[in-house]
């Protein structure tokens, strides 16, 4: 048992960004620094600040609210080069690039973490972190006590009445990520999520799970058995993915940390870890180590 969390610079997150920039063009790249805040949240802040619409501020990946994190915005035309001032975060680095920053353009994300209150008994065995993880879509795909899963699936039952798009989006991310993790956690109940079943559809050696959308599932076989049986049971979630057009797409079911250090001290363990883009750092945690998270 320990506690995650328990100060807001005990879980930093920096964004492994590996693009050149070309130092000209219409796009403001800014590295910004934000604590106790989310992506969105500075996302608007950039927008109001550098006098532009919302869609004209992009970024590579969302990062958590509760950390200290880096992680790059992309601003088009901005209205003015003065730097924001804001008690949550600060640019620690600006430069111009001609194309706008799009989501999946960062390399991964690189994580400072420490957990609190660590048990005698609770020690990391030395090679933690180093084999396969499953790759799950984290908790907070989901919202704050699952808030954001019981609404999108109460939206799916009342036949999808209409909302504004930025909720339906929402909506719709977190009901493939729930697909996704019931297809995980199925392989997982029959220890066979590591390797490839027959019929698989591979992404850099590791089988994949479906992002659910409109389209015939390219596996077969095996691997298509088990995502029909999941699709059979959250037929109304699927038969929605389709209707709002979404196409089918595919994930890792497999994640792997790199450059792993670990270090104890008393009751605290440090670690210092690297993710592919889109894996979670809680799940990658709670393969090794009974986590509680610490009261905002």
């Amino acid at each position: 048992m320990g506690t995650l969390r328990d100060q807001l610079a005990d879980f930093q997150v920096f964004e492994v960004f590996d693009r050149v920039f070309s130092g000209h063009g219409e796009h403001l790249y800014v590295l910004v620094q934000k604590q106790d805040l989310n992506t969105k949240d500075v996302q608007s802040s950039l927008a109001h600040h550098y006098g532009v619409s919302l869609v004209d501020v992009s970024y590579a990946g969302l990062k958590d609210k509760r950390a200290i994190a880096q992680q790059w915005f992309s601003i088009r035309l901005p209205k003015t080069a003065q730097r924001p001032i804001d008690k949550h975060f600060s640019i620690l680095e600006e430069t111009k690039h001609d194309r706008k920053l799009r989501p999946g353009d960062h390399h991964g994300n690189r994580f400072h973490i420490r957990i609190r209150n660590v048990s005698q008994s609770g020690n990391l065995a030395p090679d933690a972190l180093q084999g396969p993880l499953p790759n799950y879509f984290g908790p907070q795909r989901f919202g704050y006590q699952g808030n954001n899963l019981r609404r999108a699936l109460d939206w799916v039952s009342r036949s999808t009445p209409r909302v504004k798009r930025g909720v339906r989006a929402l909506y719709m991310s977190v009901l493939r990520s729930l697909i996704f993790n019931e297809v995980l956690a199925s392989r997982i109940s029959g220890d066979i999520w590591r390797t490839a079943l027959k019929g698989d559809v591979l992404l850099e050696h590791s089988p994949t799970g479906p992002l659910w959308g409109r389209g015939r599932l390219s596996t077969s076989s095996e691997a298509l058995t088990i995502e029909q049986s999941v699709q059979r049971q959250h037929k109304a979630v699927c038969d929605t993915l389709e209707w709002v057009g979404l196409k089918q797409e595919r994930r890792a079911l497999v994640m792997h940390a790199s450059d792993v250090a670990i270090q104890r001290e008393h009751d605290t363990i440090e670690l210092r870890f690297s993710l592919p883009k889109g894996s979670y750092a809680t799940v990658a945690l709670n393969e090794y180590f009974d986590v509680k998270e610490a009261r905002a």
